[in-house]
């Protein structure tokens, strides 16, 4: 596991770069955004080893960057979500304005002090002592991690809401991320991925309908109309696949992961 930590140094420097020098934002903002949860997951697996505190500070840390830069990344994804419906023109046009206004306000200064802030994570990471993380501490974070989407996918299930899914998928991603930074072959992680697909995909429409309901026009409300439509079968989907992921206890989860990636005990 001593591989992880300098992989996480890298990354948070890596992630800098590619905003502070980026000619087309989009992608960048979409891989600055996807780095910082999968920095978050590797944080939730270091937290035994680096302590309570050092996690905390951090998580922080990452999780304001992203925010920065987030209504960027949620107007294009509006535009692509609404393409995708063959929504009018109109409509996409409406939308690519208000993309349009996201990037002007991100070149405002926006991105700089993202790109500072991921340039401090990196630069106090090298100061940190990341113990490995241990074994033990890999084993607690990623049942911590694992224990809470068991939970979070209980609480869809009793209350199916647009809150309720956005905790969950947030959950998967982590998990998904935590097999992926152990080594774990993509056959194992696979039915993580679709489910965190599925569940990035009822976020998407989640967020068009909210906003299309802040147009009162007859293209917008039929656009709306499509999305929730799509969003229930989307639901459903996840909650299949959830039955066939979510069935094991945590520390059976732990033990099958641990065998999978030769993790052993401390």
């Amino acid at each position: 596991m001593k591989d992880l930590a300098p992989a996480a140094i890298g990354e948070a420097e890596e992630l800098a770069t590619i905003l502070s020098a980026a000619r087309d934002l989009d992608p960048a903002v979409h891989t600055t955004r996807k780095g910082t949860k999968r920095l978050r997951s590797y944080l939730r697996l270091a937290k035994q080893s680096i302590g309570t505190k050092v996690y905390r500070t951090e998580n922080a840390a990452l999780r304001d960057a992203a925010r920065l830069i987030a209504p960027a990344r949620d107007a294009l994804v509006l535009v692509e979500t609404a393409r995708e419906m063959n929504a009018s023109r109109s409509v996409i046009t409406t939308l690519e304005r208000r993309h349009a206004r996201e990037i002007t306000h991100l070149e405002s200064g926006v991105r700089a002090e993202a790109t500072r802030r991921l340039e401090s994570v990196a630069a106090r990471w090298r100061t940190i002592e990341w113990l490995g993380p241990e074994a033990a501490s890999v084993r607690a974070g990623l049942a911590r991690t694992y224990r809470r989407g068991l939970a979070d996918y209980a609480a869809v299930q009793a209350k199916p809401n647009a809150s309720g899914f956005h905790t969950w998928r947030r959950r998967v991603k982590y998990v998904r991320y935590q097999l992926e930074a152990l080594g774990l072959s993509r056959a194992l992680t696979r039915s993580w991925l679709t489910l965190g697909d599925d569940l990035g995909g009822e976020h998407d429409h989640t967020v068009l309908i909210g906003v299309c309901r802040t147009y009162g026009d007859d293209d917008f409300r039929s656009l709306a109309k499509h999305a929730t439509a799509r969003r229930k079968t989307l639901r459903a989907t996840a909650l299949e696949t959830g039955d066939r992921l979510l069935v094991l206890e945590p520390s059976a989860f732990v033990a099958s992961v641990a065998s999978a990636a030769g993790l052993e005990e401390s």
